[in-house]
């Protein structure tokens, strides 16, 4: 399994779930490169979907961000795997990442930060 960090737009508001281990969220977000042609200029290339999963209370804040903001731009590091589905209508190349950390990009949008105060061990 490789590690990867990108950055991209949120395709959609993810959802908040609960599971045993706590709140998760899949996020699928929608990166583009930028690709220099030969000539020098530069080419936006195909779109990428990764499908983020996002544990805890990043999950949390990530939801909110977006259920407040609507399509932003986050960034996301994690273990990255592609996986490869076959089915009656074609291949399908899926790209998955177990997100260590989501941050919100401060490209194109302001951002408003409130530190949460933890509890001392």
């Amino acid at each position: 399994m490789s590690y990867i960090t990108r950055t991209g737009n949120l395709a959609a508001t993810p959802e908040l779930r609960t599971g045993d281990n706590g709140p998760y969220t899949y996020a699928r977000v929608l990166v583009t490169d930028r690709i220099r042609q030969d000539d020098g200029e530069y080419h936006d290339g195909p779109t990428v979907a990764y499908d983020v999963a996002v544990a805890g209370n990043q999950a949390v804040n990530l939801v909110d961000a977006a259920t407040r903001s609507g399509n932003i731009r986050v960034t996301f590091t994690g273990r990255y795997r592609v996986t490869e589905h076959t089915s009656d209508q074609g291949t399908r190349v899926q790209h998955e990442v177990r997100a260590d950390d989501v941050a919100v990009s401060l490209r194109g949008q302001s951002v408003t930060v409130e530190r949460v105060k933890t509890a001392q061990a």
